[in-house]
């Protein structure tokens, strides 16, 4: 029976700054833990002599590892919906996992978006068309978009860092990527089990809005 499972992620609260936000859940997706960062404004010479790295410094090296030395409560592995958080990695024992910020609905083919990351589509062809027809299907429903998850980048380019450890892996109508180690398997059969009863986009979607609300109420 997999352990708890962490959810980090970073909002930009401008003109506040970067504030990050870190949820600790159960297997019932309860919460057990919450932790969140002042915000963060990157001063001018910052942005200056880090250029395209600051990004991934902040997200990763100032904001994520923060949050994470906070915790009292271990997890079984930390998710992320920014790959700019993935540069903890080194800095931590934990498998940080990134999950892709698009989702397919499989009721509707419709793709739907959460995040920045983008999906190339394509439009079920003719010939299939044709084929549902000759079996008395009617396939007007077919003739919308649908991800076609074989071009997907999984892991945008993160500046200064390599991603190329991760695995990008499906798991039922996500994905994620997933840090490649002699333990990446029994990593995969935690988060299946997780999957089954918590949305792995769902709980930054919490972050978010408890981050709003600590700011609406300073």
């Amino acid at each position: 029976m997999p352990g708890n499972l962490g959810f980090l992620t970073v909002i930009d609260q401008s003109p506040c700054g970067l504030t990050g936000g870190y949820l600790v859940l159960n297997q019932a997706g309860r919460p057990l833990e919450f932790h969140c960062t002042v915000p963060l404004q990157p001063e001018k010479i910052q942005q200056i002599l880090y250029g395209d790295t600051l990004q991934p410094f902040l997200y990763g090296e100032r904001i994520a590892q923060t949050l994470i030395n906070r915790s009292k409560l271990p997890v079984f592995s930390i998710l992320t919906n920014h790959a700019a958080v993935l540069p903890v990695q080194p800095f931590v024992v934990t498998p940080i996992i990134y999950v892709v910020g698009r989702q397919t609905n499989v009721a509707n083919r419709e793709t739907v978006e959460t995040n920045d990351t983008s999906f190339n589509v394509r439009e079920i062809s003719e010939e299939l068309n044709e084929s549902l027809k000759a079996f008395g299907i009617d396939s007007t429903h077919l003739r919308t978009r649908v991800a076609d998850l074989g071009e997907v980048p999984t892991i945008p380019h993160v500046p200064g860092f390599d991603t190329g450890n991760w695995q990008e892996v499906r798991m039922g109508n996500r994905l994620i990527a997933i840090p490649g180690t002699d333990e990446t398997e029994q990593l995969l059969a935690e988060i299946r089990e997780t999957a089954r009863t918590i949305d792995l986009l769902e709980p930054f979607d919490r972050i978010r809005l408890a981050l709003d609300e600590a700011r609406n109420a300073a």
